[in-house]
């Protein structure tokens, strides 16, 4: 069948002895993870879970994080990924809507857990990941049965639920199948052309599909997965060097922090060979830097959380930095429509629409999501005709290629004349002084809305907001222009590295949600 619990027995079998995972000091073979996933399954099978029961998790990553996971793809629970930075009541949310019966935790989260116990309906029992208590997590797999459990699943059944960020109203939960996400690993194995010998670094935090949906793609073609707790970029570079990394995940940020490391000369990071890139613009000139450092070796893929989260792929062969434009131009596109995704940009019509108009990014699959938890209207308004519609705006060149112009929300509207931010910020980085930046709108008396830029400088730069607007005046239509600049210390970013334009415009828009 279609489920990636099939792939627990496969390794073991094929690779008993070889590294699945490598995390600290610790590392498991496939063999060993099979067996102790078989008792995670056998010990919550003894505390009265059953098939479709959820069970939440709040911890950064770790082996015992994917032993969840695999024991959902294997034991016919439903996992339930919670986001390590949000608030007691947020989290509280989350498991009352889910139903969670069973929250594992990470010792470093049990004041959270205490502050949470008071508010929860479902939870049964709580068990530590990482240490001892009440109920143990080590305790539960030591007295169980390592045997295969007996547990049917169905590939159309659900596996994870995972919420969205909930920049726009309260965080809804996506329903994941088993099907679509052995889709996802299949595609993206396939598409980034991931090898049995490779060994990947897996950096992103693990209740992110994103992070998640590379690492399924390593396992599944059984690859060795190296685990860190989070990012920090020397780090990084050491652990490339350490485990002759060949395969990573990052966001542009994590480039921005690598590249200008004052130490990254001194790691031998010669072994890598694929960086797969994602969750957020990869500004152009900031790309060409990175493929001057480490050369032609990204591979960047688009997509979201409903969709499993990958839509299109734009491959290591398409990142030209010479050549005609019609080749170095797809540098600033999100790809062609992946293996097993239909991906397209259609008008308000329904239609396709022609090399450089403008319409929104749907998507047909079986990678997409069944439905958000409990919300049918919502489902209906987001799933019309088969078609998931992301809100992303997009435009494609001719030969198909998407070019992604910003999200529908993000789009500033002033005196009448639509405005992307996207466009904005990819000319700002290519000012000599402009670390990062994001473009957004806020009000005004007579444009009801102006381009405002809020930016961080590199490392002793100084610049003005009058140089800015006068460096985008030479280049850019008036109305595009930054009317106001802001510089800061550093963006709100989500941890999967997003920058988060919503916390930047509530400071203008106080009473504004998304």
């Amino acid at each position: 069948m279609f489920i990636m619990g099939e792939m627990l027995e496969r390794n073991a079998r094929l690779f008993p002895d070889k590294a699945a995972f490598v995390w600290d000091n610790e590392s498991l073979t496939f063999r060993e993870y099979r067996n102790r996933v078989y008792r995670l399954i056998n010990s919550l099978l003894d505390l009265k879970l059953t098939k479709g029961s959820r069970i939440a998790v709040l911890s950064r990553n770790s082996i015992r994080y994917f032993e969840l996971y695999g024991a959902c793809d294997r034991g016919g629970f439903i996992l339930v990924p919670l986001n390590f930075r949000l608030k007691p009541q947020e989290l509280a949310f989350l498991l009352n809507d889910s139903g969670a019966e069973v929250l594992f935790y990470e010792s470093y989260y049990a004041e959270t857990v205490e502050e949470l116990k008071k508010d929860l309906k479902t939870v049964n029992h709580y068990i530590v990941m990482d240490g001892p208590g009440k109920l143990s997590y080590e305790d539960l797999l030591f007295w169980a049965s390592d045997k295969q459990p007996q547990v049917q699943i169905d590939e159309n059944d659900p596996v994870y639920i995972v919420y969205t960020s909930g920049t726009t109203g309260l965080p809804r939960g996506v329903i994941l199948t088993h099907r679509g996400q052995f889709q996802v690993a299949n595609a993206l194995a396939l598409e980034m052309g991931v090898r049995k010998d490779d060994v990947t670094l897996d950096m992103m935090p693990l209740y992110h599909t994103g992070g998640h949906a590379v690492a399924q793609a390593h396992f599944y073609r059984g690859c060795t997965n190296v685990i860190t707790t989070g990012f920090d970029p020397e780090e990084a570079l050491s652990i490339v060097e350490k485990h002759g990394i060949t395969t990573m995940q990052v966001v542009p940020a994590m480039i921005v922090d690598m590249l200008n490391h004052p130490d990254i000369e001194k790691y031998d990071t010669s072994t890598l060979r694929i960086v797969f890139y994602a969750s957020s613009i990869m500004p152009v000139s900031l790309l060409k830097k990175a493929i001057d450092k480490w050369g032609r070796i990204f591979f960047q893929a688009y997509g979201l959380t409903e969709n499993g989260p990958v839509a299109t792929a734009l491959s290591i062969e398409d990142h030209h930095v010479e050549g005609p434009e019609r080749l170095t131009k797809k540098l600033a596109s999100c790809g062609l429509p992946s293996a097993n995704c239909d991906t397209r940009v259609f008008n308000e019509q329904g239609e396709e629409v022609k090399p450089g108009e403008i319409g929104e990014i749907v998507i047909r699959s079986e990678q997409v999501m069944i439905g958000y938890w409990n919300k049918p209207d919502l489902t209906a308004q987001t799933i019309k005709d088969g078609w998931l519609h992301t809100g992303d705006l997009a435009t494609v060149d001719e030969d198909g290629y998407i070019y992604i112009i910003d999200r529908q929300k993000d789009m500033i509207i002033s005196g009448g004349e639509n405005v992307y931010p996207r466009e904005i910020e990819e000319l700002l980085y290519t000012h000599p002084k402009v670390r990062e930046c994001a473009v957004i709108g806020v009000p005004h008396s007579k444009w009801v809305e102006a381009v405002h830029a809020v930016i961080v400088l590199k490392d002793q730069q100084k610049a003005m907001e009058e140089e800015i607007i006068a460096f985008c005046k030479k280049q850019m239509a008036g109305y595009k222009v930054p009317k106001s600049v802001e510089f800061i210390d550093g963006l709100p970013k989500n941890p999967s590295g997003k920058i988060l334009k919503n916390v930047l415009r509530q400071r203008y828009w106080p009473k504004q949600t998304g």
